[in-house]
């Protein structure tokens, strides 16, 4: 073979290899960052998802990170989370103490030209039980609860994903306002359906209802405290015995993600029924197959407050 032509042949090897290296590696990076035409949302758990998702719709594609059925208290992200975190355009979280860990990794989001979104930010927190031991934030985390705190928390996940996505700007603007609209319904439906009510005393499994209670004139207490792995102590389970007592509590609220037993403790001490309450800290994976969200759960929880407290 002359020097020339194997030359060429070497050539023509190398664009080959090059054109074929070139195409996997791009075929790799769009199985790991998804659609490019789309704006990649990481959110924490499941309300800041379900925001960005109403909020963002087709144009965003949303990574959860606490997965279905897990509770996100004590939530730990795997490396894996964290270089998801690192490869999106926006993280979405709720704040006020809840992911400690996102705040921990603020400075290489910034670097990385990463949208954060603490959605509470703005909103004013209650201030955490002294007695809550386990307790590691001052504050009360679960404003997502009370619908018009949640229309809050819309709003700020509505400019984060505006700011790292200003050419879809109208579409977000209009998907926030739609559904805000159905939270200001959602906000109507307690305040009507919550008027008639007998009693305004619930007993929870933990505290994670301080904010929907403020706004409906409820009184709420938790059994565990902001964690619902938090244990309470005896003279803890003894004070609320006597408050369900007291107060002639009928229905003491228990968790789809945290154990039954210490509502099912209290309700037999007292003679009172168990009923089903959810916080929203994440669906089930029977709940997302029947299609629930947000809305509906909260409209299960709406009758079941209105079941405890004897609402005509």
């Amino acid at each position: 073979m002359k020097l020339s032509r194997l030359i060429r042949l070497l050539a023509a090897l190398c664009i080959l290899t090059i054109t074929v290296g070139g195409c996997m590696w791009l075929a790799h990076a769009r199985a790991n960052h998804g659609s490019s035409s789309k704006l990649q949302v990481v959110a924490s758990f499941y309300p800041m998802a379900e925001f960005a998702r109403q909020i963002g719709g087709n144009n965003i594609q949303v990574t959860q990170l606490v997965k279905p059925g897990t509770e996100p208290h004590d939530y730990d992200p795997s490396p894996q989370d964290i270089a998801a975190v690192y490869k999106a355009n926006v993280l979405v979280y709720n704040g006020a103490g809840l992911e400690r860990w996102a705040d921990k990794i603020q400075s290489e989001v910034r670097s990385r030209h990463i949208v954060a979104v603490r959605a509470s930010d703005g909103i004013q927190l209650k201030t955490a039980d002294p007695s809550d031991i386990d307790n590691q934030s001052p504050t009360d985390p679960h404003v997502w609860m009370d619908p018009m705190l949640a229309i809050k928390e819309v709003s700020a996940i509505k400019n984060g994903l505006i700011a790292a996505d200003p050419t879809h700007q109208a579409t977000y603007t209009v998907n926030a306002e739609r559904y805000t609209k159905q939270l200001q319904i959602l906000d109507a439906d307690f305040h009507s359906g919550l008027t008639t009510c007998q009693s305004h005393n619930i007993v929870t499994s933990h505290q994670a209802f301080g904010y929907l209670a403020a706004e409906y004139g409820l009184q709420a207490t938790g059994i565990a405290g902001l964690s619902p792995d938090s244990e309470p102590s005896p003279e803890k389970l003894a004070q609320i015995t006597d408050f369900v007592t007291q107060h002639h509590v009928g229905y003491i609220f228990f968790e789809t993600l945290v154990s039954p037993k210490l509502a099912q403790t209290i309700a037999r001490e007292t003679q009172a029924q168990t009923i089903a309450f959810n916080p929203l800290e994440g669906l089930t994976d029977d709940e997302i197959a029947q299609g629930k969200n947000y809305i509906s759960v909260q409209k299960d929880n709406l009758r079941a407050l209105r079941t405890a407290l004897h609402c005509t």
